[in-house]
């Protein structure tokens, strides 16, 4: 590859990378967002991250949150931690996300040898689309790294069906590790989804043409690319695959639940579904109101309003700068899907004008994805795939498996375009498809804003609660014009565009305006549109100092430096926010609550029947010392718990029970420190119960603490039984008495139990999971065979060329 055609490539790129950097500017200035999902996860992961700066070592276990919970980490080794955190050491995560957003889409489609300046174009259509920059604001950052990933991904996958085997197992194998490593499990299940249509059609085509074993060659180099790929980070997969059956998304024992079998709830999973008129969205933003706490400024009707009635100016700012203007069916949104009414259009024309596999992998996708976000609205279809495709009810939020129309859209808008520009459509069919496109999608956002204030009420089911937190009737009759007065402008806006759009392209078919012109045109239109929307959800005053933040949140109150004089290892409950939605108490403390999305399944039930209802038998088992309550003033003061058991403690009385909904319910009334609950599962374990002393004479504590290494010593005149105020997770811990591996069981629900012999004795457990054990190995060797193909592909793409063409 010469220079010259490097910097063709080169150029587009640095015009994007100069508009990301405008467009995050605050992060230039040292700023970053507040965005609560990194937040929160900060504090949960606060004791493992100050062990690896002490120590060097990576944990996989804190009692920080919820009692105690794996974390799993990926390998020092494994490559793809590395170019990790190459990209992370000198770009800022904002900026980093969106252009791994262009660059993969870019690859993509490159596939099919579209000019720089029209992958320029559907390269910022992609990155810029709303539901990346939204869950960039929320903090969901595993998930938009995974999201960015997939089209490159899918590019290598195109790139081996091409029959480009060795470039295609490389780009394969990079990207699919990239995925990997960054483990966002629901993104990647949505992507290899892709994956499958795609090879359907790419054997329907290789039967009919009769190229059969070039089909199964294309299959053995993707599955050995991608078996590279995970290989690479086999220990987080492995490590989570584990975990997941433990986790509220692997089903629960409870025959109360009403569980999938071995997944979410379905009323849980559908909880986020998108109304079917919602998917009107990714044309018209505004279409069902935005985001449920929006800005809508002082020319707005609300604001004209809260004037007219006295309010003073500044309380009438506050109100409209968190208006609910959603007016759709989910609970609650920070903003639309909204892909671009110019790639709307470019679609539809797709849909009119190109044939062959790619309209129909494209089309395909586009449908099942619209389908099932609707969930719960559309339950005759969205029941089969929550109950019969495999894993899919162990993913929540189905709203976000748009991420696929995200990338098939304005995939098939610029597939269209490049069949226009390479006049591979006749030139009058592109003209007729021109028209019919801005017939289809001028004429509904016409249609919208002159009829659609009569068709639709602008009412939302929220509202009643609005009036219940004392919002006046003339007020929320004013939001309700503005719901009305938005929709109608992004209608006429989206018009706008697409008049745009199909105007160029007719003026370039007529030969009345050059290509450059045209795309260039296109380019700008869309990057206008899509970031006037995208500053609605993430502009400039979504960033603060990163000092500032860090000291806003974490700084400790005198509640925690009360605490923290003890230095004895106990658990806090802090009731002066959400609990079970937080991971400020855990960044100072050992939390009964804390933030994560997949808790133990066992440790949520623990929640929804005791915890949350203050049952202290359940509260003192978890050696709940101490308890953060707000005081009259509002202040967080101290309440010790006097009652708290300990670490660790020989029973009295060890009643076996039939099932976890026993076990679960005897928890209701009891003292922890005489009386444990075992389900009879366990009975196996425990041939020696006949000769246990239940006594309690002796002692037993708590020697050493580390989160993943815990020590104690006992000693008893008799063998007994003891239960440790610790979380019961397998696989992973293991007992140890006097460095001899022994079987432990567990007792109340949620704890570990332990027979513990006469006399003196050493006891020891330890976190130590096979998947690391093992999946480092495997992960090496990955890693390894990654660099040997770099290496190669990079040999045979350079060096031969260079010896066959020596100016190159």
């Amino acid at each position: 590859m010469t220079f010259k055609k490097i910097l063709t490539h080169l150029i587009p790129f640095l015009v994007f990378l100069v508009l990301t950097v405008i467009y995050f500017s605050p992060v230039i200035q040292g700023k970053v967002l507040r965005q609560t999902d990194v937040i929160e996860w900060a504090g949960t992961a606060h004791e493992i991250d100050t062990y690896k700066e002490a120590t060097g070592e990576s944990l996989h276990w804190t009692n920080s949150t919820f009692g105690g919970m794996p974390i799993f980490t990926t390998s020092d080794y494994n490559v793809f931690y590395w170019v990790h955190k190459a990209l992370t050491s000198f770009i800022p995560t904002p900026v980093l996300l969106i252009l791994l957003g262009y660059i993969g889409f870019y690859i993509l489609l490159s596939c099919f040898k579209v000019k720089p300046w029209t992958a320029f174009l559907g390269a910022s259509a992609y990155a810029l689309s709303t539901f990346s920059l939204i869950s960039i604001e929320a903090g969901h950052i595993n998930k938009v790294y995974d999201m960015m990933l997939m089209a490159p991904s899918l590019a290598g996958v195109i790139l081996v069906f091409q029959r480009k085997y060795l470039k295609g197992a490389l780009v394969t194998t990079f990207f699919l590790g990239m995925q990997f490593y960054y483990a966002h499990v629901q993104i990647s299940y949505y992507l290899m989804l892709m994956m499958l249509v795609l090879a359907i059609l790419e054997l329907v085509q290789a039967i009919r043409e009769k190229k059969e074993k070039q089909f199964a060659i294309s299959c053995v180099i993707l599955v050995a690319s991608a078996s590279i790929a995970l290989g690479s980070n086999l220990v987080k997969v492995w490590s989570t695959g584990e975990y997941a059956k433990s986790s509220t998304r692997g089903g629960s024992e409870l025959s109360s639940k009403k569980s999938s079998g071995d997944g979410l709830e379905k009323d849980y999973a559908f909880a986020w579904s998108l109304g079917k008129l919602e998917t009107m969205t990714l044309f018209i933003p505004y279409f069902n109101g935005g985001g449920s706490a929006e800005n809508i400024g002082d020319k707005s009707e609300t604001f004209k309003k809260l004037i007219e009635s006295r309010v003073p100016r500044q309380q009438a700012l506050n109100i409209v700068e968190n208006a609910p203007l959603y007016w759709g069916e989910q609970p609650f949104t920070v903003g639309p899907v909204y892909l671009g009414a110019i790639m709307i259009f470019l679609f539809v024309l797709g849909l009119i004008i190109v044939k062959g596999k790619y309209k129909w992998w494209a089309l395909t996708l586009t449908i099942l994805s619209i389908m099932l976000a609707w969930g719960s609205n559309f339950e005759a279809f969205n029941d089969f795939f929550f109950y019969y495709v495999p894993m899919y009810n162990k993913f929540r939020s189905v709203t976000m498996i748009l991420t696929i129309a995200q990338i098939t859209v304005p995939f098939l808008g610029i597939y269209a375009l490049i069949q226009i520009l390479n006049k591979t459509i006749d030139k009058k069919e592109a003209e007729k498809g021109v028209l019919i496109a801005f017939g289809i999608c001028g004429g509904l956002a016409l249609l919208m804003f002159l009829f659609g204030g009569s068709i639709f009420s602008f009412e939302s089911s929220k509202d009643a609660r609005l009036l219940q937190q004392g919002y006046p009737q003339w007020l929320v009759e004013s939001i309700i014009k503005d719901r009305k007065a938005f929709f109608k402008s992004d209608a006429l806006r989206s018009l706008f565009f697409v008049f745009v759009a199909a105007g160029l392209i007719w003026a370039w078919i007529k030969e009345k305006i050059k290509e450059t012109y045209m795309i260039a045109g296109l380019a700008l239109m869309t990057l206008v549109d899509l970031w006037q929307v995208d500053k609605r959800y993430l502009s400039g005053k979504d960033f603060q100092p990163k000092r500032e933040l860090s000291t806003t949140h974490f700084s400790a109150t005198e509640a925690d430096k009360e605490i923290l004089k003890d230095t004895s290892y106990y658990r806090v409950f802090n009731l002066t926010m959400n609990p079970f939605n937080e991971g400020r108490t855990s960044y100072h403390h050992k939390s009964i609550g804390g933030y994560s999305a997949i808790k133990l399944q066992r440790y949520q039930e623990l929640i929804e029947n005791h915890i949350s209802k203050n049952n202290m038998s359940v509260l003192n088992m978890l050696n709940t010392k101490y308890f953060i309550v707000p005081s009259q003033d509002g202040r967080p003061i101290v309440q010790k718990n006097p009652d708290a058991v300990g670490n660790v403690w020989f029973i009295k009385d060890l009643k076996i029970v039939d099932n976890a909904d026993q076990e679960l319910s005897s928890l209701q009334s009891f003292n922890p420190s005489q009386t444990a609950f075992m389900d009879k599962r366990f009975e196996s374990f425990m041939p020696q119960q006949g000769d246990i002393s239940f006594t309690q004479k002796g002692n037993i504590k708590l020697q050493s603490y580390n989160p993943d290494h815990m020590v104690y010593y006992s000693e008893s005149p008799q063998q007994q039984f003891a239960v440790f105020s610790e979380i019961y997770y397998q696989p992973g811990w293991q007992a140890y008495i006097d460095e001899v591996p022994v079987e432990h069981v567990r007792v109340d629900y949620v704890l570990r139990g332990l027979i513990i012999p006469e006399g003196k004795h050493k006891i020891e457990f330890k976190f130590q999971p096979n998947s690391y054990k093992y999946g480092e190995i495997i992960g090496i060797i990955c890693s390894l065979l990654v660099l040997a193909l770099v290496i190669f592909t990079a040999y045979k793409e350079f060096a031969v060329k260079k010896n066959e063409n020596p100016k190159s």
